[in-house]
C-alpha cells in the first residue's frame, strides 16, 4: 500500500467535506447549538409543571379513634364546602415524609361497603376525587375493645378486624399518585397506632425495631459519584455518536460521489482500491471523533449550565450532573479511535450499496438498531465487565471505558487484551467487506430504479439461478431464526404434573421444529427460487470426495469430541448458565428416559443433523457462496447455525463446529459428510451424558477410555493418551480435507483470479482498472 496515495486521497476527502454546508453543520453546528437548545427547552418546560393537589374523599370519619389523631380539624374558608375542614395530621405527616396539599373532603359517618364500592367507580371515573379512604361501621368500636382486651392479656387476632379500605383508580396517573402519598401516611399512623398499644401494653417500643442500619458511604462525593455518573453516560453517548458521525460522511464519500459523477475518476486514478478505502475510511474517522468529542463538551457545559439552574440545591447535589472529571477524557479519546474506526469501516461498506444519498441514509436506521442492544447493555444494571462481556464487540470496549472511568483498574486491565483482541478483528472483517465492496463494480455502478412488486417478482422468477443468491441465503436464516419465535408456541409441548415433558409430546415437538419449521421451508424456499435443487442442497452423484468424506468426516468428529467437551466447559465457567435455563432443560429433556436407546439418537442426533444441515450448509452456505469469499460464507452460515440454538451457551460452541461442518461440506462438495459429521457429534454428546459411576462399573471397557466419572451425568473425563490421539487424528483428517479440490463457485472463481493478477478484473463490457505504467 502506498501512503503517499493515502495522504492525498485523505486530503481531498477532508477538503471535500470542509466545503460541505450540510456535513459541517451535521458534525459541527448541530452538537454545539443541540444540547444548550435542549437545556433551554427543559428550563422552559419546567415552568409549566405544576403540583396538584391530592383530592381525598374520607368516608366514615366518625370511626377513627382519638389517639393517635390521623386528622384534625381546621377553620374551613369562606364560602368552603361544608364538609372541607380538616387536614392530616402534621406529626403523621413528618413521619411520612409527604408533602403537598390535600384537599380533604369528609364523611362523618360510614357506610356500607357494597354502597361504597358502587359510588366510589363513579366518583374515580368522574375525576371528582384522586382517592377514597372508608373505614367501615364498628372500627373504632372494634379497635377499643381489642385495646382492652390487650389489657386484660386476651386479644384476639387481627383477622377479625374490619379492614379499612383505600380506592385509587389504577388507570388514571393521578389516582395513581395519590395511592403512593396516602399508603406512606396510612403507614406511618398505623405505626403509631402499634406503639400506643405497646406503651398501653407497658412493652417498650424498641421490641418492634430493635435496631437500625447505619449508611457509611465512604465515596468521595464530588468526585466518585460524578464518575460513576459518567461512567453510565459516556459509552452510551460515544457509540451512538461515533456511529452518527460516520455514517453521514461515509454516505456523501459514496453515494454523493455517485450522484455528482466523481466517483469515475478517483477509480481511475493510479491509487489501489484498498488505498482509496484507507483514505475515505480515515477521513471518516475524522469527521466521527470530531462528532463524539463536540458532543460530549456540549452535553458537559449544558449540564453544568442546566443544573446551576434549578432553585433546589439539594436536588441539584443529588442528581451531581456537573462536568465530568477532566482525566476521563483521556479514556474517552482511547475509545474513540477504535470505536471511530470500526464504524467508519462498516459505514463506509454500507455507504457503497447506495445509489443515492437519500437511499443510503435509509441504511441508518438498521445500522443503529443492530448496534443498540450492544450498547445498551452495558447500561444496564447487574452487568460488569468478564470474560464473557469482553468477547461481545462493541459492548465490550464501552465495558472496558465503563470500568476505566470507575477507577477500577485492576479489572480493566485483566480484560484489555480480549477486548482490544475482538475489536481489532471486527474492525479488520469490516475494512475487508469495504475493499470488497470497492472492487465490485456491480455494487459501486449500479443504476437507481422503481421498485415494482409485479415486475420484481417476475424477474426473480425469470432470472433465477442454480442456486440462491447471498440476499437470498441472507433472508432464509432470519426466517429460520423468526419462525420459531412466532410459531413456537403452538407446538410447545405441555409439562406433565411432575414438571417433565412426556415421551410422545417430546417427539412430536422435535417433528415439528425440526421438519416443519426448519427443513420444509428450506425445501419449499429451494423448489420456488432456483433452478437447481441438487446444487442448491450439495446432492451431487457419489465421486472420489465424496466417498473420502463419508469416511472421514465420522472419524473427524470422534477426534474432536473430547475438544468440544472442553469447550463446553470454558464457555460454562465463562458464562454460566442460570438456574431458571438448567430447571427449563431437565423439564423438557426428563421425558428421554422413557425413550429407547435407538429414538434417542434418531430424534434427537440424526434428525437435527438432517434438517439443520439441509438449511445452513444446504440453503445458506451455497447462497453466501455469492459473495466470492469460501471462508466468508461458511462463517456466516455457522454463525446462523449458531443462533438457530436457543441458548448462547448451546450457540457459541455451534458456531465454532459449524465452521468445521461447513469446510467439510465445502472440500467434499456434498451435504452427506456434513450430515454424517453432525449426527456423529450428536450421537457422542448423549453418549458421553449418560457415562456416569454405575456405567463404569457394569461395563468395563469404558475404563479404556474414561478416566473418570461422577454420579452426575455429563462430567466424565477422557483418558489422556486418548485425547492426545484425538489432537493427531484430527489434525491428520483436516489435511485430508484441505488437500481435496473445492468446487469454486462463479464469484470465488473470479475473486482467485484477481487475487492472482494482484489487480480488479473488471467484469465483461467495462474496463479494467488497472494502474497506468510508470
Amino acid at each position: 500500500m502506498n501512503w503517499d496515495n493515502v495522504k492525498l486521497i485523505l486530503k481531498r476527502e477532508l477538503r471535500d467535506q470542509a466545503r460541505d454546508r450540510r456535513t459541517l453543520f451535521s458534525v459541527i453546528g448541530l452538537p454545539v447549538l443541540l444540547y444548550p437548545l435542549m437545556g433551554l427547552m427543559v428550563l422552559q418546560v419546567m415552568q409549566f409543571r405544576q403540583s396538584h393537589p391530592t383530592r381525598l374523599h374520607v368516608i366514615g370519619l366518625a370511626e377513627l379513634p382519638e389517639a393517635p389523631p390521623l386528622f384534625e380539624a381546621i377553620e374551613a374558608e369562606e364560602g368552603a364546602a361544608p364538609n372541607v375542614g380538616y387536614q392530616f395530621s402534621p406529626s403523621i405527616l413528618e413521619d411520612a415524609a409527604v408533602s403537598g396539599r390535600f384537599e380533604i373532603n369528609v364523611d362523618q359517618a360510614s357506610i356500607d361497603s357494597e354502597v361504597v364500592e358502587k359510588t366510589a367507580k363513579v366518583s374515580l371515573e368522574a375525576e371528582s376525587h384522586d382517592a377514597i379512604l372508608y373505614f367501615p361501621p364498628g372500627f373504632k368500636e372494634r379497635m377499643e375493645s381489642f385495646q382492652d382486651e390487650m389489657k386484660n392479656g386476651s386479644g384476639e387476632t387481627e383477622s377479625e378486624f374490619p379492614s379499612p379500605q383505600l380506592i385509587t383508580n389504577s388507570s388514571e396517573e393521578r389516582s395513581k399518585l395519590a395511592e403512593g402519598r396516602l399508603r406512606q401516611i396510612l403507614h406511618a399512623w398505623r405505626e403509631r397506632v402499634i406503639e400506643k398499644n405497646l406503651e398501653a401494653n407497658h412493652v417498650p417500643s424498641v421490641i418492634t425495631d430493635p435496631f437500625k442500619i447505619d449508611p457509611l458511604d465512604i465515596s468521595e462525593k464530588k468526585v466518585d459519584q460524578a464518575s460513576y455518573m459518567w461512567a453510565k453516560i459516556f459509552p452510551f453517548i460515544v457509540v451512538i455518536w461515533a456511529l452518527t458521525g460516520a455514517f453521514y460522511p461515509a454516505i456523501d464519500l459514496c453515494a454523493g460521489e455517485k450522484e455528482r459523477g466523481t466517483l469515475e475518476t478517483l477509480l481511475s486514478s493510479p491509487a489501489l482500491r484498498s488505498e482509496i478505502v484507507a483514505g475515505k475510511m480515515l477521513a471518516i474517522m475524522t469527521f466521527s471523533m470530531a462528532t463524539s468529542i463536540l458532543n460530549l463538551a456540549s452535553m458537559g457545559f449544558t449540564a453544568t449550565f442546566v443544573m446551576g439552574q434549578f432553585n433546589d440545591p439539594a436536588m441539584a447535589g443529588r442528581m451531581n450532573f456537573g462536568p465530568p472529571p477532566i482525566w476521563s477524557l483521556g479514556w474517552l479519546l482511547l475509545a474513540l479511535i477504535p470505536m471511530s474506526a470500526l464504524f467508519s469501516a462498516l459505514a463506509l461498506a454500507i455507504a457503497t450499496m447506495a445509489r443515492s444519498s437519500k437511499e443510503g441514509q435509509y441504511y441508518l436506521l438498521p445500522l443503529l438498531m443492530l448496534n443498540l442492544p450492544l450498547v445498551v447493555l452495558p447500561v444496564l444494571p447487574d452487568t460488569e465487565l468478564t470474560f464473557g462481556t469482553s468477547l461481545i464487540p462493541v459492548s465490550g470496549m464501552s465495558f472496558l471505558l465503563k470500568s476505566l472511568m470507575e477507577g477500577d483498574y485492576q479489572t480493566a486491565a485483566l480484560y484489555t487484551v480480549p477486548v482490544l483482541g475482538v475489536t481489532a478483528f471486527c474492525i479488520w472483517v469490516a475494512i475487508r467487506w469495504a475493499i470488497d465492496q470497492f472492487n465490485n463494480e456491480s455494487v459501486l455502478f449500479r443504476e437507481s430504479e422503481r421498485f415494482s412488486l409485479q415486475a420484481w417478482l417476475r424477474k426473480m422468477w425469470r432470472d433465477r439461478q442454480a442456486t440462491p443468491t447471498a440476499v437470498g441465503g441472507f433472508v432464509m436464516g432470519i426466517v429460520l431464526l423468526g419462525l420459531p419465535h412466532l410459531l413456537g408456541r403452538y407446538i410447545m409441548p405441555e409439562l406433565a404434573p411432575d414438571g417433565t415433558v412426556p415421551a410422545p409430546a417430546l417427539i412430536r415437538y422435535m417433528l415439528q421444529l425440526q421438519i416443519g419449521l426448519i427443513l420444509l421451508p428450506v425445501l419449499l424456499a429451494g423448489w420456488i427460487f432456483t433452478r437447481s435443487m441438487s446444487k442448491t442442497f450439495l446432492l451431487r452423484w457419489p465421486d472420489r470426495e465424496m466417498w473420502i468424506g463419508i469416511v472421514c468426516a465420522p472419524l473427524l468428529a470422534i477426534c474432536l469430541h473430547p475438544f468440544s467437551i472442553f469447550l463446553r466447559e470454558i464457555i460454562q465457567n465463562t458464562i454460566p448458565m442460570s438456574s431458571e435455563i438448567q430447571e427449563a432443560l431437565q423439564g423438557t429433556l426428563g421425558g428421554i428416559e422413557d425413550l429407547p436407546l435407538w429414538a434417542i439418537f434418531a430424534i434427537f442426533a440424526v434428525l437435527p443433523a438432517i434438517c439443520e444441515e439441509f438449511a445452513c450448509r444446504g440453503f445458506i452456505l451455497s447462497g453466501m457462496r455469492h459473495i466470492g469469499h469460501k471462508w466468508a460464507a461458511i462463517s456466516i452460515a455457522a454463525i446462523f447455525f449458531g443462533l438457530m440454538h436457543q441458548f448462547l451457551q448451546q450457540s457459541i460452541p455451534a458456531a465454532i463446529f459449524g465452521l468445521m461442518i461447513g469446510f467439510v461440506a465445502v472440500q467434499s462438495r456434498n451435504i452427506v459428510p456434513a450430515i454424517l459429521f453432525h449426527a456423529t457429534h450428536n450421537s457422542l454428546v448423549f453418549a458421553q451424558g449418560m457415562i456416569v459411576e454405575e456405567t463404569l462399573k457394569d461395563f468395563w471397557p469404558l475404563r479404556l477410555l474414561v478416566a473418570s466419572a461422577t454420579s452426575m451425568p455429563g462430567e466424565a473425563e477422557y483418558q489422556p493418551i486418548l485425547v492426545g490421539l484425538c489432537a493427531l487424528g484430527a489434525v491428520l483428517l483436516v489435511g485430508v480435507f484441505a488437500r481435496m479440490r473445492a468446487e469454486l463457485s462463479v464469484e470465488e472463481r473470479r475473486q482467485v483470479t484477481l487475487n492472482h493478477q494482484g489487480k480488479f478484473t473488471a467484469p465483461a463490457g467495462k474496463p479494467k482498472d488497472s494502474p497506468p505504467p510508470v
